[in-house]
């Protein structure tokens, strides 16, 4: 008898179950994100978005994106602008200078709304250099060359520039390193308690370095951190590159960055190549 009631009660449940009506989502289709600073959306490159409604968290969306909902009506909406950090496509992450889109939906199941999320740097996020001399159109730049030779001597073009002036960076089988680095930055946060981020467009044929340098508040004791080896793109590219631990490890008052372009050798002793170069521009540095 124990066994027959056990079994009557768990038929119930099943059927209690399998009787209820199964939920229709209401769909958001999040397009990618405008962007309104100097520049526009097309200085940037967000490809993520983290989705909350009512207050609970859908997920992170690579955008374009569909996000089902289980709700309806008219619903509070957020979604958080993403980077691919460092350019990994496995640490996309939350990029902290840009704001949240906030607003409302109107969710009804088994329709599509479409929202057009919008951005902006938050008004406490610092840039240490003006915008008009990091896209390199202004008459005075924040590079200055490093390697000695004047035959490797940056150059500021507009033949292939991603808009107005790019900085070039050129080498050849006589003259293989061009370095350059950037004008001295003081007072970045060193505890990792702020973050400092770097952003830069870059195209490039042959590999090249970034390193971050810190020097004591009067200029000695120079010590270096590797940071970055980018790839060759053959078309023009963003990147997002976090600084916050290499400034944390050098534990300095004032900062370059330094670029390294060489023209390597293969296994045989020979050049693969007998030219290349790296074009720089949109070169920003952000921290609180």
């Amino acid at each position: 008898m124990k066994r027959l009631t056990i079994f009557a009660l768990f038929s119930l449940f099943f059927s209690a179950c399998t009787d209820e009506e199964e939920r229709i989502p209401a769909y958001v289709r999040v397009e990618p994100f405008t962007v309104n600073a100097i520049g526009g959306t097309g200085w940037q490159k967000i490809t993520e978005g983290w989705v909350y409604v009512n207050d609970r968290f859908l997920g992170g969306y690579t955008l374009p994106a569909l996000v089902p909902v289980l709700d309806e009506g008219e619903g509070d909406i957020l979604v958080f602008p993403g980077v691919k950090e460092n350019g990994l496509l496995q640490t996309p992450g939350l990029y902290p200078f840009l704001a949240r889109h906030e607003g409302k939906v109107m969710l009804t199941p088994g329709q599509t709304t479409i929202l057009q999320p919008v951005t902006q740097y938050l008004p406490e996020a610092v840039f240490p250099w003006t915008v008009d001399r990091t896209t390199f159109n202004s008459t005075t730049v924040v590079l200055q060359d490093r390697d000695g030779d004047p035959a490797t001597t940056f150059e500021l073009v507009t033949n292939g520039a991603f808009d107005g002036r790019s900085v070039k960076l050129a080498v050849d089988t006589a003259h293989i390193v061009n370095e350059i680095v950037t004008e001295v930055v003081g007072n970045l946060p060193n505890t990792g308690d702020r973050p400092v981020w770097l952003e830069l467009h870059y195209r490039n044929n042959l590999p090249f370095e970034l390193w971050l340098l810190g020097t004591d508040s009067n200029g000695s004791n120079e010590q270096a951190q590797p940071v970055y080896q980018f790839a060759t793109s053959e078309n023009w590219n963003k990147i997002y590159i976090n600084l916050t631990e290499f400034l944390v490890a050098l534990q300095k008052s004032n900062h370059r960055l330094f670029f390294r372009v060489t023209l390597q050798k293969n296994i045989n002793g020979q050049f693969d190549q007998l030219n290349g170069e790296a074009l720089l521009d949109n070169m920003r540095l952000v921290h609180f």
